[in-house]
């Protein structure tokens, strides 16, 4: 773990921080961030995006053969399913 220490600076009603690059290099963080606040202690942390990767998921299915969809899904037993209720 490295410590630096800085000043926090005016930035009209706000306080900012300047973070110089090789801190931002070496924590790995990008635009978004979480702040964790309690008593004396801000941590920032990378933003978990639950949505990650979905445009590139949803291209890869949808680029696929529909008939190598049909390995994916179990529908062997949709007749007699479908058919439930009727003589």
């Amino acid at each position: 773990m490295t410590t630096i220490t800085t000043k926090l600076i005016r930035d009209g009603n706000s306080v900012a921080v300047r973070l110089p690059k090789t801190v931002l290099v070496m924590s790995g963080l990008r635009d978004t961030i979480q702040m964790e606040v309690s008593e004396g202690q801000i941590t920032l942390r990378s933003a978990n995006n639950p949505r990650s990767g979905w445009k590139e998921q949803i291209a890869q299915v949808v680029s696929r053969d529909p008939k190598s969809l049909q390995s994916d899904i179990e529908l062997s037993d949709w007749d007699k399913t479908s058919n439930d209720g009727l003589n």
